[in-house]
C-alpha cells in the first residue's frame, strides 16, 4: 500500500513538473511579446490613420436586473472613442427597473418589428431607439439567458464587427478601437480578438470610468484576483495568441464578426461557457479549411471588472467558469491533439485538458498522498520538499512575470499596490490555491453525475465609485 502511495506521488510530482516547464515557456513567449509591444514594434500596434477600411460595430450588452448601473454603462459604452458605433442593450426579461431607467434617461421611442431575426431567440417584446442619441437602441426581451440575450442583440444590430461587454463593466474610451484594430490589419484572416480583463476593486470609478487603478485592501480575496487576471490575460494569453492557439475569449468583452457568428448559428446555450464554446467552436469548424483563420488577444484594449468579493461569491464563479471549461472540452474534444486545427488542436488542448481539467485532481489527490504518508509516517522527505518547492516556485514565478509583464507593458498601478500584490502572491499558494482546486473538484463530480451548478448571487467588490464631474479626468497610468 504505501509503495503504491509513493509511486503515485512520484508520478504526481513529475506531472507538476511537466506543468512547470510548460507554463515557464508560455511565460517567456509573453514576455518577448510583451518587451516587443511596448516598444511599439508590434504589427497590430499599426496606426489607424494608415489602413484602407474601418469597421463598423455594434456593441452588445445582454442586461438582467441591471438597474442600479444601467444608465452609466450605457453613457459609458456611447462615450467610447470609436466611429461607426451603435451600442445595443438587451434587456433579458428583467423584474426590475432597467428598461424603465434607460426609457427615461434616453427618451427611447419604439421601432417597428421585423418578421424574423438573424438567429433564432425567445420572442422580443420590443425594440427601441434613442431620441437623444440614435446610436442607442434597446431590445426587450422574454428571458432567455445570457447566450439567447446576445444572440438577440447580434440579430438586431447592423455593425460588421460585434463587441460583446457585460452591462456591468467599465470599458476604456479607447479600448473599442485597440481591440478593432487586427480586423483593419487583417481584414481577412482575423475572426474574433478579445481585450484584456482587469479586477476594478479598489480603484477609483468616475461616470463609469476607472480613472486611477488600485488594489483592494480588504483580505487578499481582492489582491489575489488582481494577479490571477494578470497572469490569465497577459502572462499566458499573449503567448497562445502569438501560437494562434487562443481558446477563449472571455464574455465580459470580446469582438467578433457578425457574419460569422450568424453563420456559426450565434452563442449556445447548452453551456455555462458560451464564451470559450464559440472560440473553440470557431477554431473547430475553420481551422481545418482555412489554416490562416486567426483569434486575436489585443493587450491594450482594457475592460474593467468588479470581481467577487467574498469567498462564497467567488466560489459560485469558480464552480461555474469550471463546468463551462468541462461541457467545452466534451463539445470540442474531438480538436484535441489533431495537427489540423494547429497550435489550438496539438498544443492549447492538451494544455487545457491536462493542466486546468485534470489539475484539481491531481492536486488534491497529490495533498491527500502527502499527508497519509506522513500519518503511516513513511513520508519520503526529499519528495516532500520538491512537491512543496515545485508548487511554491511554480506559482510565484507566474505571479512575478505577471508583474513583469504589467510593469514592461503598461505601468498601471502604484508602487504600494505592486507591494500589495507581491506579498499575497507569496501567501497565495498556501491559502488560495488548495481551495481553488477543491471548488474545481467540486464543479468535476457534478458534471459526472449530470448536474449544473447555478449562476448564484455574485456580491461585487469595493470600487469606489463616483458621480461625473463636467470633466473626467485622464485615466492614471
Amino acid at each position: 500500500m504505501i509503495a503504491v502511495l509513493q509511486t503515485i506521488s512520484i508520478g504526481i510530482l513529475g506531472f507538476f513538473l511537466i506543468y512547470c516547464v510548460a507554463t515557464v515557456t508560455l511565460l517567456a513567449m509573453s514576455l518577448r511579446e510583451i518587451s516587443w509591444f511596448a516598444r511599439g514594434q508590434e504589427p497590430t500596434r499599426t496606426h489607424p490613420g494608415q489602413l484602407a477600411h474601418r469597421p463598423s460595430v455594434s456593441l452588445v450588452t445582454p442586461a438582467y436586473n441591471e438597474e442600479t448601473l444601467i444608465v452609466q454603462s450605457a453613457n459609458a459604452f456611447l462615450a467610447s472613442d470609436y466611429a461607426p458605433l451603435e451600442v445595443v442593450v438587451v434587456d433579458d426579461g428583467s423584474h426590475d427597473e432597467t428598461f424603465a431607467r434607460l426609457e427615461q434617461a434616453f427618451d427611447l421611442v419604439p421601432l417597428p418589428l421585423r418578421g424574423f431575426t438573424a438567429l433564432k431567440t425567445a420572442p422580443i417584446r420590443s425594440v427601441s431607439i434613442s431620441r437623444t442619441d440614435p446610436r442607442l437602441r434597446v431590445v426587450r426581451k422574454e428571458n432567455g439567458g445570457r447566450s439567447d440575450a446576445i444572440n438577440a442583440g447580434i440579430s438586431i444590430g447592423r455593425g460588421e464587427l460585434v463587441v460583446i461587454v457585460d452591462a456591468d463593466s467599465l470599458l476604456e474610451p479607447d479600448a473599442i478601437t485597440r481591440s478593432v484594430r487586427p480586423f483593419e490589419v487583417h481584414p481577412d484572416t482575423c475572426m474574433a480578438a478579445g481585450g484584456g480583463i482587469r479586477v476594478a476593486n479598489g480603484s477609483r470609478i468616475v461616470g463609469g470610468r476607472v480613472v486611477t487603478p488600485g488594489v483592494s485592501g480588504r483580505g487578499g480575496i481582492g489582491a489575489t484576483q488582481v494577479l490571477e487576471y494578470l497572469r490569465g490575460f497577459y502572462a499566458t494569453r499573449i503567448a497562445w495568441s502569438e501560437m494562434n492557439g487562443l481558446l477563449i475569449i472571455s464574455g465580459a468583452f470580446g469582438v467578433f464578426r457578425r457574419d460569422l457568428l450568424v453563420g456559426l448559428g450565434g452563442f449556445s446555450s447548452a453551456t455555462l461557457g458560451e464564451d470559450m464554446e464559440m472560440t473553440m467552436r470557431i477554431h473547430h469548424r475553420l481551422r481545418p479549411q482555412w489554416k490562416d483563420a486567426r483569434v486575436e488577444f489585443v493587450p491594450d484594449a482594457v475592460c474593467w471588472t468588479e470581481a467577487p468579493a467574498t469567498l462564497g461569491g467567488l466560489r459560485n464563479q469558480r464552480v461555474r467558469w469550471h463546468a463551462g471549461l468541462l461541457d467545452n472540452l466534451r463539445m470540442h474534444w474531438r480538436m484535441l491533439g489533431r495537427p489540423r486545427y494547429g497550435a489550438a488542436g496539438t498544443f492549447a488542448m492538451p494544455y487545457l485538458v491536462l493542466f486546468e481539467a485534470l489539475e484539481p485532481i491531481v492536486e488534491v489527490v497529490g495533498f491527500a498522498i502527502v499527508i497519509t504518508l506522513l500519518i503511516l509516517g513513511a513520508a519520503n522527505w526529499t519528495y516532500l520538499v520538491a512537491f512543496f518547492l515545485v508548487a511554491l516556485l511554480t506559482g510565484e514565478v507566474l505571479s512575478a512575470t505577471a508583474l513583469l509583464i504589467e510593469e514592461i507593458g503598461f505601468r498601471r498601478y502604484r508602487a504600494k499596490d505592486l507591494a500589495r500584490l507581491t506579498a499575497w502572491g507569496i501567501v497565495e499558494a498556501v491559502w488560495f490555491r488548495p481551495v481553488l482546486a477543491w471548488w474545481r473538484l467540486k464543479a468535476t463530480a457534478l458534471a459526472l453525475v449530470g448536474r449544473r451548478p447555478g449562476w448564484g448571487v455574485i456580491p461585487r467588490g469595493d470600487a469606489i465609485l463616483e458621480e461625473p464631474a463636467e470633466m473626467v479626468a485622464p485615466l492614471t497610468r
